[in-house]
Order: structure tokens, then sequence, then C-alpha cells
């Protein structure tokens, strides 16, 4: 396996752990986890950026990777909704199930097949050379795509959060001034635990069902 195949691969993992232990399931939301995330988006940028000659060819794949990725956020960003949670203090949390991943391992798998093609395929891997001959695309340019399409759905993914939180009401105020967090009574569009349904399950199929009758 190459050096080059075995960053790739380590880059996937790292993306498919931060999306497991950060983003699937509920997950509180503030600005330390914007920060660290933000942080480690424009750190690949950056390091992208350096390590891509800078040629019509490869920025143009660039630009097309943070293009897709922009794309592929908005519809991961269907699946997942910012809250607050009356259980925790009225705390923001984010909350995204089956299909939010279901669109990660599907591009993380993509990405590694066709890594894997290019290594192992001799005809897969004599087209893309053709291609990128002909289009003077250096492989920097292909790593520069798909780096910044993953950092992008990434950033754009936490930016979105960030706006969204910011969108919500204020949490409830008690006379003391304190933030309430002792009524457990669920509110609309909220189950016992105080947690909207996620968007594309059942729950929120339900709802949206009741809602239009």
């Amino acid at each position: 396996m190459s050096d080059a195949m075995q960053e790739a691969l380590l880059l996937s993992g790292a993306l498919f752990a931060i999306v497991m232990l950060t983003q699937v399931g509920r997950h509180s939301f503030g600005w330390i986890k914007f920060g660290v995330s933000m942080g480690f988006t424009v750190y690949l940028y950056w390091d992208t950026y350096e390590r891509t000659p800078v040629t019509t060819a490869n920025t143009t794949a660039a630009v097309l990777g943070i293009l897709i990725g922009t794309g592929i956020g908005y519809f991961l960003m269907r699946h997942m909704v910012v809250y607050r949670n009356e259980q925790k203090k009225y705390k923001v949390y984010t909350r995204a199930g089956w299909p939010y991943l279901l669109i990660w391992v599907a591009v993380l798998v993509l990405r590694t097949c066709f890594l894997l093609a290019l290594e192992n395929s001799d005809w897969f891997s004599e087209k893309v050379g053709t291609f990128m001959i002909e289009n003077n695309l250096g492989s920097e340019g292909i790593a520069a795509f798909f780096v910044l399409m993953a950092m992008t759905m990434v950033g754009y993914r936490t930016v979105v959060c960030l706006i969204r939180a910011r969108r919500l009401p204020p949490a409830p105020q008690t006379p003391s001034g304190d933030t309430a967090g002792t009524d457990t009574t669920p509110v609309a569009g909220q189950d016992e635990a105080g947690e909207p349904p996620v968007p594309g399950s059942a729950a929120a199929t339900r709802d949206g069902a009741a809602t239009s009758a």
C-alpha cells in the first residue's frame, strides 16, 4: 500500500470517528466544539494549499471539491436538528440519525473505492492517468479535491449549527434570573426527553402526518 493510500485511509478513518463521536446521535453544541471543528477545517485547508501547486487544473479541482462539499453539506443539514433541551437546562444540542450517517458513509466509501481502484486496477489507473495528462492535472489536485470536499462538509455543518443555535429563542429565565430547568412538561414537536424528532425518522414522519391532519 502506497503512502498516499495510507494517508487517505487514515483521513477517512479520522473523519468517520469524528462523525460517529460528535455528530451522530445527540450531542451538546457550543463555542468550544465550534472552535475545535473550525480549527481542524482551517488547518487542513491551509495544509492542502501548502501542498498543492497553484495551476489552473489543480485550482479547478479544489474549487469543484469545495462546491460539491457544500452541496453535500446542505443535504446533511436537512437531516440534523439544533434545539434547546429542556432536560439539560435548555442547553443547545444537535441530533442526527441514520440518514445523516449514511450520507457520510457513502461519501467516504466512494472516496476509498476510487483510491483503491486507482492503485489496483490497471484499466482505471490508465484512464485516470490519461485524463490527468490531457488536462495537466497533478496528483496533488486529486488529493485537494477529496480533502477539501470532506472538510467543506465539516465546515458547512459547523457554521450552519452555529447559525441555527443563534436563531433559537433564548432560554427561559426564572424570577431569580437562573435558567429554568425544572419544568419537565414536553412541548409541541418534542418528546418526553425534550428532543425534537430527527428529520427523516419515523417520529418525524408521524408528526408531519398528524400536523397535516
